[in-house]
């Protein structure tokens, strides 16, 4: 046996270990070809943009030589990208609400206004709230290292990874709110597209590592309630729905829809991270909103191949197994959903007309929207994620004419956290 195995290595060139034999390698068992002595270019060819045309980027309407210095010195000018909504330092932008009062809230939120004097006050008027993820309270920064350790184990390594970039993390909320406006936003609606603005906001360097902080600004709807006062008593499932008559596209089937699965938000049953307000038209009917989109692209929402219209309606209307005890014999939106008066219409009806409205959703719409993830590989993620969840809704209105699209790979899970592989 031990001359077989040394007759073997001979034929590969070695008579033992760690020496050469006598024969060339050329005459072993294979043959190897010349390595080409071409050199190599000075550039790497890189993959063209996704964008097939770049877009003007969006900023403020003067003084542009002040705008494109800020935006230079931030590192926000790729044309890809929507920059942030302030076009000089954050403290010269915003001016602090006076006799605001601390909002009840997971992340740092504080009522502003634009500086008066600048043109963007107009632009941007109102009160508006921003948020600085990373300023969390000691207990939810535990819970949230808990839940960490936790993913980190069971192999779930995106949601592990979710709160550790926080510009992406500000960006992505960015990015759902405004693709949920446009979803269910339409021309004739100049109340909701006048009052539901959402962008994102930059602070340089202002906490003690010396690094850029990232904000979520969002404008205050004026009028509107939380809504956990849809209900009589949030805490008591048993207790009556007090609204129910709602808006044909602002209700809570719609919303619903978009924000779980569309947006893949895990806080889809919270009725705090929805606000209504009564409907223009007079009578009882409510508009109601999506707000706070914390934890959108959080959880996949998967659903059966070539999923049906029950099927889906019965994973919208199906609470996790987490979300069954955390909710346990409290309101949520499915409550809410089941006391509706819908004037004929079925829930079915409903969710087939939210999903309508996904599906019309352009490549070059989405391709516009993406731009508010200034991260290159998390903005492409994203981008087929949204491609993806809209051809899944065309295929479930009408799967005679859209085939069921193929999952996106593994690695937009990666990438949508800011943590790309290296290839």
């Amino acid at each position: 046996m031990l001359e077989r195995l040394r007759k073997l290595a001979g034929n590969y060139g070695f008579t033992g270990p760690g020496r050469a034999g006598p024969k060339p390698l050329n005459r072993g068992k294979h043959k190897f070809r010349k390595v080409s002595t071409a050199s190599l270019p000075t550039e790497i060819p890189r993959d063209p943009s996704p964008y097939t045309v770049s877009r003007p980027r969006q900023v403020a309407q003067h003084d542009l030589a002040t705008s494109n210095d800020y935006y230079s010195q931030t590192g926000q000018t790729d044309p890809d990208i929507i920059p942030s909504m302030n076009t000089r330092p954050h403290n010269d932008f915003w001016t602090p609400v006076s006799g605001q009062k601390k909002d009840a809230d997971t992340v740092d939120h504080k009522h502003m206004l634009v500086s008066p004097g600048l043109a963007e006050a107009e632009r941007y008027s109102g009160e508006w709230h921003v948020k600085t993820p990373g300023y969390e309270s000691t207990g939810v920064k535990l819970k949230r290292y808990l839940q960490k350790m936790m993913y980190w184990i069971t192999g779930q390594r995106y949601k592990a990874d979710y709160y550790d970039n926080k510009q992406l993390l500000a960006q992505k909320e960015v990015l759902a709110a405004n693709v949920y406006r446009e979803v269910v936003s339409s021309e004739s609606d100049d109340h909701f597209n006048g009052a539901y603005k959402v962008g994102y906001s930059m602070k340089e360097a202002g906490s003690s590592s010396g690094e850029d902080e990232h904000c979520i600004a969002s404008r205050h709807l004026q009028g509107y309630d939380n809504g956990h006062r849809l209900v009589q008593k949030p805490s008591d499932s048993s207790s009556p729905v007090l609204c129910t008559r709602f808006h044909k596209t602002h209700n809570p089937v719609v919303n619903l829809v978009v924000r779980r699965f569309l947006l893949g938000d895990e806080d889809y049953l919270k009725l705090d991270n929805y606000m209504f307000a009564p409907d223009a038209g007079g009578g009882t009917r409510q508009r109601l909103v999506n707000i706070d989109f914390g934890m959108s692209f959080y959880n996949r929402c998967k659903l059966p191949s070539k999923c049906t219209l029950e099927q889906f309606h019965h994973k919208m209307m199906s609470p996790s197994i987490k979300h069954r005890g955390q909710y346990r014999g409290r309101h949520t939106i499915h409550t809410v959903i089941q006391g509706m008066k819908r004037n004929g219409e079925n829930i079915d009806a409903l969710m087939k007309g939210a999903l309508g409205m996904i599906a019309k959703m352009s490549d070059e719409k989405l391709k516009g929207l993406v731009g508010h993830v200034h991260h290159p590989q998390a903005r492409s993620a994203l981008l087929q994620i949204l491609k993806f969840k809209r051809d899944q809704a065309a295929a479930i209105v009408e799967p005679a004419s859209h085939p069921w699209p193929e999952e996106p790979g593994r690695w937009t899970l990666s990438a949508l956290v800011g943590r790309v592989r290296p290839t």
